[in-house]
């Protein structure tokens, strides 16, 4: 298991224009190459870079697990088109027509089970014939952007500060995940998906991260 604190753009905002699963790792085309570099050390997985309607936010449009990805109709055909090239029949790719397309806020996921926003309800079917999971509308610590308040592998996961002690057994049970704690990141930062990508095995953490932090972050992730 390998971890890794960084910089991305000149900030700690690594989950903003990253993604990650246990199949591959999205990065923006305009990531230099030393990070890169790191990326592939970190990650014994292929990396893949693309764009979303020319935006570098990779992190907050995209949502994924081994399964499939949930992407905007603002990408572009050939972004996609590169998408489908690189994952070939490996995962679904779902292009969702919604207003709210900020799926990676909007959605929280695994490979055993999602949380998506009420904004979503509606789309709750075609979620789940892409990630091939369970999907369940929940909000939790007064928030509903699920995905951005959290941080979720196979193993573990981690909650925004504020959530309730029956609103985590409910996530736990929906993830299917063996720990479930509240953290933040980044100093201090309770939304937690724009500070790091992580898989079941290993994770880039924003540098601002501290040491207590990153114990919290590691030990719920199974990495220790």
């Amino acid at each position: 298991m390998t971890i890794l604190k960084s910089q991305i753009f000149g900030g700690s905002l690594i989950g903003v224009y990253l993604a990650a699963n246990n199949s591959y790792i999205l990065f923006p085309r305009l990531l230099l190459k030393p990070l890169i570099k790191k990326l592939k050390s970190v990650f014994n997985k292929p990396l893949f870079p693309i764009t979303v309607n020319n935006s570098n936010l990779i992190g907050v449009y995209t949502a994924s697990n081994k399964y499939g990805i949930i992407v905007p109709n603002i990408m572009k055909d050939e972004e996609i088109d590169d998408l489908k090239t690189y994952l070939r029949d490996s995962a679904k790719i779902r292009v969702l027509k919604s207003i709210d397309n900020a799926f990676g806020n909007l959605i929280l996921c695994n490979d055993k089970g999602a949380i998506i926003s009420s904004l979503l309800k509606k789309k709750r079917k075609e979620i789940e014939d892409t990630l091939n999971v369970e999907v369940v509308v929940y909000e939790f610590a007064d928030c509903y952007l699920p995905g951005s308040i959290a941080l979720a592998n196979n193993n573990g996961c981690v909650v925004h500060p504020l959530t309730k002690d029956e609103e985590i057994e409910q996530i736990k049970s929906i993830l299917k995940v063996d720990e479930i704690d509240v953290s933040t990141i980044n100093r201090g930062i309770p939304y937690l998906s724009a500070g790091a990508i992580v898989n079941d095995n290993s994770g880039v953490f924003g540098e601002a991260s501290t040491g207590p932090e990153m114990m919290r972050l590691t030990n719920v992730l199974g990495y220790f």
